[in-house]
């Protein structure tokens, strides 16, 4: 059987091509291959007209709140809150190179979907 009597597969050059990619290319592409799968095969349900979405948190009131709660939760010092939270993220070691973030994007998101 000579090579034009072979069938040819339609995804046998889109594997050869998959392989060139990188591991988060490869991951991201079988994620998007995975949700085309589950949205053709379970496609959305349809709410009932008399669905009601339960309520949360606290109901909203036409009535301001009392003045000094709203002193208390915005202060004048902004500028200050602002200084003090860039502060919080000062660490003693250099920020990561682009090439280690990158290494370490491609790390984890290899442990969230190998393992």
């Amino acid at each position: 059987m000579n090579e034009s009597q072979i069938p040819q597969i339609p995804w046998v050059p889109l594997s050869r091509e998959a392989h060139k990619l990188s591991v988060t290319d490869r991951l991201a592409l079988v994620n998007a291959i995975v949700e085309s799968i589950r949205r053709e095969l379970k496609p959305p349900q349809s709410l009932p007209d008399n669905f009601v979405e339960p309520m949360t948190g606290l109901p909203k009131t036409d009535t301001p709140p009392p003045t000094n709660e709203v002193k208390i939760r915005f202060g004048n010092d902004r500028k200050g809150a602002a200084k003090r939270l860039r502060g919080l993220a000062k660490t003693d070691t250099p920020p990561p190179t682009d090439a280690e973030v990158a290494a370490m994007l491609e790390e984890r998101l290899v442990e969230k979907y190998l393992k």
